[in-house]
């Protein structure tokens, strides 16, 4: 199957969910605006600008449909991801004024003209090594995934056809190599943004890709879930023309258009023009803070925890929001407070039963000991009645053996113990009445 054909099936796809889902969207919607934002608004102490940015957020109802969509369509778990964004948001993005207008240079979105086949936007993005403090780069990040966002909803508010809820990406990698590509980046990007922005990426168009790349390209993939890596392709300049239209390419690229440095970023424009109408109408002149009394130091929850939803897994309370400590429920977490529970329930019966089973041991190898030291007393009175019987019939050629045991303690105490010893070559050791 051809990438058209492929990118044509999730277009489709996407847009048979949305016509199925929108009732339940809207009605998660009026929940969120009526019932979700007056509860942030009052824990969070927000100002009326911030609680009106929020608002508008949340009208936006096609974000609501992608946010859904990653929870599985499931109303609980989609409000609450819509909750924990909307803190986030507010910590992350407003004030608007504290985020500068600066755009990066290796991204450019095309004008609204420029669209693939099934009407969505296109974005150009040459993968070049960044000259900026990774602070920077961070706060320009976020704040290109929220001009994105923007861009899409006035495209869908001027448009009166299907709704366009992603982007196609041309990514051009010339530039790039495996020492100049940041790692850290890239995962703080996925680990940290794409959640917040999810389902804007259509496909992805790798141009200029060569063997100096397959090393980076195995590391990326490890890091892509499946249904990502099932809209990357990699294509030639030939090939891209195929796909898209010269029209809505640069000249850059092969198309009819003016080059990138003449283009028109729609992206930039617009933030630059929603910015100054803020700061004009002085709605955020004197910012307040978006979280009042809060601290910003996330709080630890213990798993066990009644004041926690997500029960027998860590979580944490950061911006009045509760989140997994490790952003998923992990099976060793579980299998850690499961063993607690179990200690807590039953740690008297281990207790007892432990020192029960050491008593038992310790009695044990008590009686073993004394039935070792009775053996050496046996094994040592019948040396000393053998010794005694030789020694009686020594003297007198009896064989009362505890007469001999008798002189046999009287020459241990009254001779050295040298003098005891047989002395074979002695011509008096069998006659003792001689010495």
């Amino acid at each position: 199957m051809s990438a058209t054909d492929l990118l044509q099936a999730n277009c489709e796809r996407l847009l048979a969910q949305y016509n199925s889902n929108i009732q339940a969207i809207a009605a998660l919607q009026t929940i969120l605006i009526r019932d979700i934002l007056p509860s942030v608004a009052d824990e969070l102490e927000l100002s009326p600008e911030a609680t009106e940015w929020a608002k508008e957020w949340l009208e936006d109802r096609h974000t609501l449909f992608r946010i859904s969509k990653r929870n599985n369509f499931t109303i609980s778990f989609a409000m609450e991801s819509v909750r924990k964004n909307l803190v986030w948001r507010l910590k992350n993005l407003w004030p608007l004024i504290h985020l500068a207008p600066t755009p990066l240079s290796m991204i450019h979105c095309l004008p609204k003209s420029a669209r693939d086949p099934f009407g969505r936007p296109i974005l150009l993005v040459k993968a070049i090594p960044l000259k900026t403090t990774s602070k920077n780069v961070k706060s320009n990040v976020i704040e290109l995934f929220e001009g994105l966002r923007c861009h899409l909803k006035d495209i869908n508010a001027d448009s009166t056809t299907l709704p366009i809820f992603q982007y196609m990406i041309i990514l051009d990698i010339k530039e790039t190599s495996l020492r100049t590509f940041d790692l850290d980046l890239f995962t703080w990007t996925l680990r940290e943004i794409i959640p917040r922005f999810p389902g804007m990426l259509g496909g992805v168009f790798i141009l200029n890709y060569s063997w100096v790349h397959a090393g980076m390209w195995r590391i990326i993939k490890r890091l892509l879930p499946e249904t990502a890596l099932s809209r990357v392709f990699f294509l030639s300049n030939e090939e891209i023309l195929q796909y898209f239209t010269p029209a809505s390419l640069p000249q850059d690229y092969g198309g009819t258009m003016s080059t990138l440095d003449f283009l028109d970023d729609p992206l930039w424009m617009q933030d630059t023009a929603s910015r100054s109408e803020i700061v004009t109408r002085g709605e955020i002149s004197t910012p307040d803070p978006p979280f009042g009394k809060y601290s910003l130091s996330p709080t630890s929850i213990s798993p066990t925890s009644l004041l926690n939803p997500f029960f027998g897994y860590p979580a944490f309370l950061a911006y009045g929001s509760l989140s997994l400590k490790h952003g998923r429920r992990r099976k060793r977490d579980l299998a850690r407070t499961l063993l607690l529970l179990f200690w807590i329930r039953w740690r008297k019966v281990l207790i007892v039963g432990t020192l029960l089973a050491l008593s038992v041991a310790i009695l044990k190898m008590g009686a073993q000991g004394v039935q070792a030291r009775s053996l050496r007393s046996f094994l040592a009175r019948n040396s000393l009645l053998k010794m005694g019987a030789s020694a009686n019939r020594r003297y007198n050629g009896g064989n009362d053996g505890h007469i001999g045991l008798v002189i046999v303690h009287t020459e241990i105490l009254t001779k050295p113990s040298s003098k005891l010893e047989p002395r074979v070559n002695d011509p008096t050791y069998d006659r003792p009445w001689l010495r």
